[in-house]
């Protein structure tokens, strides 16, 4: 991977520098710039032009999710990571209509912000495993709901949608197998065929997926 130009969103002096610190050790990671607010964020922003802005929602001036608009507009393309220690429906759904393309939560582990940090640079979308699921659970009600009222096409047969459905909790291959009473390699072949039809590789697609065609009560 390139070197990723990272600028940090955080009033709080202390918990910017611990970030700081922590993504000083990681060799393809360059923190660039500091911001402390939103409107100093936004000028930054347009000024550095970082591939990653790492930012928290409650911060004076502006807050960040009014803030993740402008800078996207004055730096098209940076990604914006928000890090905070809301996990509300109401703070996530507007990041992401916003345009943010990753949500954690500060009582992640340092491991799990730098894997935030790569996957967004990868132009994927990166979300706390808990919300992950939710959002999952929600695109697999809604996708019922449609189906049974004759809206929502879902290219998936019903066996798939048990399939996804404890895959997304996080049962592995056997255990999903297993729950269903059939094989490991039947699992995987449906597996395949699942992201096949939805054109994608892995869960973290699959919550783009759900954004993107507002089939989740976040999008």
């Amino acid at each position: 991977m390139d070197d990723v130009k990272i600028m940090l969103v955080e009033d709080h002096h202390l918990v910017r520098q611990g970030v700081f610190a922590l993504l000083s050790q990681v060799p393809e990671f360059k923190v660039i710039g500091e911001a402390g607010d939103g409107l100093e964020a936004i000028r930054k922003a347009q000024e550095l032009q970082p591939d990653i802005v790492i930012l928290d929602i409650a911060m004076p001036k502006l807050r960040g999710i009014e803030a993740i608009k402008e800078i996207i507009r004055v730096s098209e393309d940076s990604r914006i990571l928000v890090l905070s220690m809301h996990n509300k429906e109401e703070y996530i759904r507007q990041s992401l209509k916003n345009g943010a393309s990753g949500y954690l939560l500060k009582d992640s582990a340092a491991d799990e912000l730098i894997a935030a940090i790569k996957y967004v640079a990868r132009g994927e979308v990166y979300l706390s495993p808990s919300i992950s699921k939710s959002i999952v659970a929600d695109w697999l009600h809604a996708s019922a709901l449609g189906r049974a009222a004759g809206e929502f096409k879902s290219p998936l047969t019903d066996r798939e949608m048990e399939i996804l459905k404890l895959l997304a909790e996080g049962h592995s291959n056997r255990e999903t197998g297993e729950l269903l009473h059939i094989s490991v390699k039947t699992v995987e072949t449906h597996r395949s065929r699942i992201m096949e039809k939805l054109e994608l590789k892995n869960v973290a697609d699959l919550v783009k997926y759900a954004i993107k065609n507002e089939l989740t009560e976040l999008s």
